[in-house]
Protein backbone atom coordinates (compact mmCIF):
# COMPACT_ATOMS: atom_id res chain seq x y z
CA UNK A 1 0.00 0.00 0.00
CA UNK A 2 1.60 3.64 -0.85
CA UNK A 3 1.98 6.15 1.55
CA UNK A 4 -1.38 8.03 0.25
CA UNK A 5 -3.05 4.55 0.50
CA UNK A 6 -1.84 3.60 3.75
CA UNK A 7 -3.04 7.16 5.50
CA UNK A 8 -6.52 6.93 3.87
CA UNK A 9 -6.88 3.55 5.51
CA UNK A 10 -5.47 4.24 9.09
CA UNK A 11 -7.79 7.14 8.99
CA UNK A 12 -11.12 5.50 7.84
CA UNK A 13 -9.92 2.88 10.59
CA UNK A 14 -10.16 6.33 13.34
CA UNK A 15 -13.19 6.69 12.29
CA UNK A 16 -15.02 3.37 12.13
CA UNK A 17 -13.34 3.25 15.89
CA UNK A 18 -15.15 6.87 16.09
CA UNK A 19 -18.74 5.95 15.26
CA UNK A 20 -18.15 2.69 17.30
CA UNK A 21 -18.07 4.60 20.60
CA UNK A 22 -20.03 6.68 19.49
CA UNK A 23 -22.47 4.00 19.39
CA UNK A 24 -21.49 1.37 22.42
CA UNK A 25 -21.26 5.18 24.62
CA UNK A 26 -24.87 5.69 23.42
CA UNK A 27 -23.85 8.62 21.14
CA UNK A 28 -21.94 10.51 24.05
CA UNK A 29 -18.40 9.25 23.30
CA UNK A 30 -16.13 12.74 23.61
CA UNK A 31 -19.23 14.83 23.86
CA UNK A 32 -17.60 15.93 26.89
CA UNK A 33 -14.34 18.55 26.55
CA UNK A 34 -11.49 16.49 28.10
CA UNK A 35 -7.88 15.71 28.10
CA UNK A 36 -9.06 12.19 26.09
CA UNK A 37 -5.88 9.73 25.66
CA UNK A 38 -7.18 6.73 23.73
CA UNK A 39 -3.93 4.65 24.50
CA UNK A 40 -3.92 1.24 27.32
CA UNK A 41 -4.09 2.39 30.96
CA UNK A 42 -1.60 1.01 33.58
CA UNK A 43 -1.54 0.34 37.11
CA UNK A 44 -0.72 3.18 39.07
CA UNK A 45 2.16 1.56 41.45
CA UNK A 46 1.06 3.95 44.44
CA UNK A 47 -2.85 3.58 44.53
CA UNK A 48 -3.30 0.06 42.45
CA UNK A 49 -5.59 1.51 40.18
CA UNK A 50 -5.30 1.53 36.43
CA UNK A 51 -5.19 4.85 34.76
CA UNK A 52 -4.65 6.23 31.35
CA UNK A 53 -3.06 9.04 32.90
CA UNK A 54 0.06 6.79 34.42
CA UNK A 55 2.49 7.09 31.26
CA UNK A 56 1.88 10.66 31.37
CA UNK A 57 2.95 10.30 35.01
CA UNK A 58 6.46 8.79 33.46
CA UNK A 59 6.84 10.74 30.71
CA UNK A 60 6.71 13.71 33.42
CA UNK A 61 9.54 11.91 36.12
CA UNK A 62 11.44 11.33 32.88
CA UNK A 63 11.56 14.37 31.44
CA UNK A 64 11.48 16.65 35.02
CA UNK A 65 14.69 19.23 34.75
CA UNK A 66 14.80 19.53 31.23
CA UNK A 67 14.19 23.37 31.18
CA UNK A 68 11.32 25.03 29.52
CA UNK A 69 9.53 22.62 27.38
CA UNK A 70 8.23 22.94 23.43
CA UNK A 71 6.76 20.10 22.79
CA UNK A 72 5.66 17.85 19.67
CA UNK A 73 3.09 15.08 19.93
CA UNK A 74 3.74 12.82 17.03
CA UNK A 75 0.21 10.85 16.02
CA UNK A 76 -1.67 12.99 19.15
CA UNK A 77 -5.13 11.39 18.59
CA UNK A 78 -7.64 13.34 20.25
CA UNK A 79 -5.02 15.41 22.20
CA UNK A 80 -5.36 14.31 25.72
CA UNK A 81 -1.48 13.33 25.95
CA UNK A 82 -1.00 17.93 24.70
CA UNK A 83 -3.63 18.50 27.48
CA UNK A 84 -2.74 16.53 30.21
CA UNK A 85 1.12 16.96 29.78
CA UNK A 86 0.73 20.48 29.32
CA UNK A 87 -1.42 21.20 32.39
CA UNK A 88 1.57 18.94 34.25
CA UNK A 89 4.39 20.68 32.79
CA UNK A 90 3.35 23.73 31.09
CA UNK A 91 5.13 25.15 28.22
CA UNK A 92 4.10 24.74 24.53
CA UNK A 93 2.55 22.04 23.00
CA UNK A 94 1.37 20.84 19.22
CA UNK A 95 -0.58 17.37 18.67
CA UNK A 96 -0.16 16.27 14.91
CA UNK A 97 -2.44 13.66 13.52
CA UNK A 98 -3.73 12.88 10.02
CA UNK A 99 -7.39 12.38 11.33
CA UNK A 100 -9.67 15.30 10.68
CA UNK A 101 -12.23 14.55 13.37
CA UNK A 102 -10.01 13.87 15.98
CA UNK A 103 -7.97 17.40 14.99
CA UNK A 104 -11.32 19.07 15.26
CA UNK A 105 -12.42 17.38 18.83
CA UNK A 106 -8.66 18.48 19.79
CA UNK A 107 -8.92 21.62 19.43
CA UNK A 108 -12.33 22.02 20.61
CA UNK A 109 -11.01 20.56 23.88
CA UNK A 110 -8.54 22.74 24.11
CA UNK A 111 -10.61 26.10 23.66
CA UNK A 112 -12.95 24.72 26.22
CA UNK A 113 -10.32 23.86 28.56
CA UNK A 114 -9.17 27.55 28.20
CA UNK A 115 -5.51 26.44 27.11
CA UNK A 116 -6.04 26.80 23.35
CA UNK A 117 -3.14 29.33 23.22
CA UNK A 118 -0.33 27.25 24.77
CA UNK A 119 -1.66 23.91 23.05
CA UNK A 120 -2.50 23.29 19.06
CA UNK A 121 -3.13 20.70 16.90
CA UNK A 122 -2.82 20.22 12.96
CA UNK A 123 -3.80 17.78 10.55
CA UNK A 124 -0.67 16.48 9.13
CA UNK A 125 1.56 13.18 8.76
CA UNK A 126 4.43 12.88 11.29
CA UNK A 127 6.54 11.87 8.20
CA UNK A 128 6.12 15.34 6.53
CA UNK A 129 8.31 18.12 7.54
CA UNK A 130 7.79 20.39 10.54
CA UNK A 131 6.90 23.67 11.38
CA UNK A 132 9.52 24.14 13.86
CA UNK A 133 11.91 22.35 16.16
CA UNK A 134 10.99 21.07 19.58
CA UNK A 135 12.45 20.47 22.84
CA UNK A 136 10.37 17.34 23.62
CA UNK A 137 8.73 14.45 20.99
CA UNK A 138 6.32 12.24 22.39
CA UNK A 139 4.98 9.20 20.72
CA UNK A 140 3.06 7.01 22.33
CA UNK A 141 1.40 4.33 20.69
CA UNK A 142 1.19 5.73 16.99
CA UNK A 143 4.51 5.26 15.45
CA UNK A 144 4.25 1.82 15.17
CA UNK A 145 1.68 2.77 12.53
CA UNK A 146 4.51 3.92 10.44
CA UNK A 147 5.24 2.17 7.27
CA UNK A 148 8.80 3.01 7.12
CA UNK A 149 10.07 3.93 10.70
CA UNK A 150 13.66 4.68 10.40
CA UNK A 151 12.13 7.50 8.27
CA UNK A 152 9.49 8.51 10.45
CA UNK A 153 12.21 8.76 13.42
CA UNK A 154 14.45 10.71 11.33
CA UNK A 155 12.23 13.17 10.25
CA UNK A 156 11.31 14.23 13.67
CA UNK A 157 14.72 14.06 15.14
CA UNK A 158 15.78 16.22 12.69
CA UNK A 159 13.55 18.60 13.84
CA UNK A 160 14.48 18.18 18.14
CA UNK A 161 17.05 20.49 19.24
CA UNK A 162 20.21 19.24 20.49
CA UNK A 163 19.95 17.89 24.48
CA UNK A 164 16.22 17.52 23.73
CA UNK A 165 14.44 13.93 25.06
CA UNK A 166 12.83 11.96 22.18
CA UNK A 167 10.67 9.53 24.06
CA UNK A 168 8.48 6.75 22.28
CA UNK A 169 6.09 4.40 24.21
CA UNK A 170 4.86 1.17 22.55
CA UNK A 171 4.16 -2.51 21.67
CA UNK A 172 7.68 -3.84 20.40
CA UNK A 173 8.48 -6.87 19.23
CA UNK A 174 10.94 -9.44 21.13
CA UNK A 175 13.59 -10.64 19.46
CA UNK A 176 13.27 -14.33 19.12
CA UNK A 177 9.18 -15.44 18.55
CA UNK A 178 7.54 -18.69 18.56
CA UNK A 179 5.43 -19.94 15.25
CA UNK A 180 2.35 -19.19 17.10
CA UNK A 181 4.29 -15.77 18.32
CA UNK A 182 5.12 -14.68 14.57
CA UNK A 183 1.57 -15.54 13.41
CA UNK A 184 0.58 -13.45 16.22
CA UNK A 185 2.73 -10.64 15.25
CA UNK A 186 1.52 -10.74 12.16
CA UNK A 187 -2.11 -10.82 12.33
CA UNK A 188 -2.10 -7.57 15.19
CA UNK A 189 -0.14 -5.70 12.40
CA UNK A 190 -2.43 -6.27 9.82
CA UNK A 191 -5.55 -5.89 12.33
CA UNK A 192 -4.11 -2.63 13.69
CA UNK A 193 -2.42 -0.97 10.26
CA UNK A 194 0.76 -1.72 11.68
CA UNK A 195 2.91 -2.17 8.27
CA UNK A 196 6.16 -2.59 9.93
CA UNK A 197 6.43 -3.61 14.05
CA UNK A 198 10.04 -2.92 14.66
CA UNK A 199 11.26 -4.75 17.91
CA UNK A 200 12.79 -2.90 20.88
CA UNK A 201 16.45 -3.42 19.45
CA UNK A 202 15.57 -1.89 15.71
CA UNK A 203 13.16 1.67 17.60
CA UNK A 204 16.77 1.74 20.05
CA UNK A 205 18.94 1.67 16.36
CA UNK A 206 16.39 4.35 14.25
CA UNK A 207 17.11 6.72 17.23
CA UNK A 208 21.10 6.33 17.43
CA UNK A 209 21.16 6.35 13.72
CA UNK A 210 18.85 9.46 13.55
CA UNK A 211 21.28 11.38 15.99
CA UNK A 212 19.82 10.44 19.58
CA UNK A 213 21.15 8.48 22.68
CA UNK A 214 18.89 5.84 24.31
CA UNK A 215 19.35 6.56 28.12
CA UNK A 216 16.61 4.23 29.05
CA UNK A 217 14.86 1.19 28.03
CA UNK A 218 11.26 0.88 30.69
CA UNK A 219 9.39 -1.94 30.01
CA UNK A 220 5.88 -1.89 31.24
CA UNK A 221 4.30 -4.92 30.69
CA UNK A 222 4.14 -5.91 34.12
CA UNK A 223 2.18 -2.98 34.65
CA UNK A 224 -0.46 -3.96 32.25
CA UNK A 225 -3.90 -5.68 33.03
CA UNK A 226 -2.85 -9.22 33.72
CA UNK A 227 -4.94 -12.35 32.13
CA UNK A 228 -3.47 -15.38 30.90
CA UNK A 229 -3.40 -17.17 27.78
CA UNK A 230 -6.10 -19.22 28.60
CA UNK A 231 -8.29 -16.46 28.81
CA UNK A 232 -6.91 -14.52 25.98
CA UNK A 233 -7.59 -17.86 23.43
CA UNK A 234 -11.18 -17.74 24.73
CA UNK A 235 -11.30 -14.21 23.65
CA UNK A 236 -9.68 -13.86 20.95
CA UNK A 237 -12.11 -17.14 19.62
CA UNK A 238 -14.76 -14.76 20.80
CA UNK A 239 -14.42 -12.03 19.21
CA UNK A 240 -13.64 -13.87 15.72
CA UNK A 241 -17.29 -14.94 15.49
CA UNK A 242 -18.68 -11.60 13.96
CA UNK A 243 -20.55 -12.26 11.12
CA UNK A 244 -23.05 -9.82 11.77
CA UNK A 245 -20.73 -6.86 12.91
CA UNK A 246 -19.52 -7.42 9.58
CA UNK A 247 -22.33 -8.05 7.68
CA UNK A 248 -23.37 -4.34 8.72
CA UNK A 249 -20.05 -2.35 7.78
CA UNK A 250 -18.25 -2.64 10.80
CA UNK A 251 -15.47 -4.99 9.76
CA UNK A 252 -12.63 -2.34 11.10
CA UNK A 253 -14.21 -2.53 14.29
CA UNK A 254 -13.80 -6.27 14.38
CA UNK A 255 -10.25 -5.60 13.43
CA UNK A 256 -9.75 -3.27 16.22
CA UNK A 257 -10.62 -5.40 18.91
CA UNK A 258 -9.44 -9.44 17.45
CA UNK A 259 -6.21 -6.88 16.64
CA UNK A 260 -5.99 -5.99 20.41
CA UNK A 261 -6.41 -9.06 21.92
CA UNK A 262 -4.22 -10.74 19.94
CA UNK A 263 -1.40 -7.95 21.06
CA UNK A 264 -2.75 -8.89 24.35
CA UNK A 265 -1.54 -12.69 24.23
CA UNK A 266 1.47 -11.83 22.37
CA UNK A 267 2.54 -9.41 25.63
CA UNK A 268 1.24 -12.00 28.12
CA UNK A 269 3.43 -14.80 26.14
CA UNK A 270 6.21 -12.62 25.71
CA UNK A 271 6.49 -11.72 22.07
CA UNK A 272 5.90 -7.97 22.47
CA UNK A 273 6.56 -5.88 25.35
CA UNK A 274 5.25 -2.68 25.83
CA UNK A 275 8.18 -0.35 26.62
CA UNK A 276 9.08 3.28 27.09
CA UNK A 277 12.40 4.35 25.08
CA UNK A 278 13.78 8.09 26.26
CA UNK A 279 16.62 9.59 23.93
CA UNK A 280 18.60 12.82 23.75
CA UNK A 281 19.17 14.41 20.95
CA UNK A 282 23.19 14.93 20.61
Amino acid sequence: MTGIGAHRDINRYYDFIYFWSQITSRFRAFSKAGAYAIHRPLRDASTGEYSDRVIHDLIAAAVAGIGEIDALDAGCGYGGTCLDLGRKLGGRWLGITTNARQVRIARRNARAMHVAKSVAFVRQSYDRPLPRTFSLIVGIESLVHSSDPAATIANLAGHLRSGGRFIIVDDMLSEDLSPRQSADAAAFARLWRCPAMPTVTQWMQHLEAAGCNVERKDDLSHLMWPRTEPEMDAEIAAAGRRRLRDAIGLQMVGDAQVGGLLLERLTVSGGSRYVMLVARKR
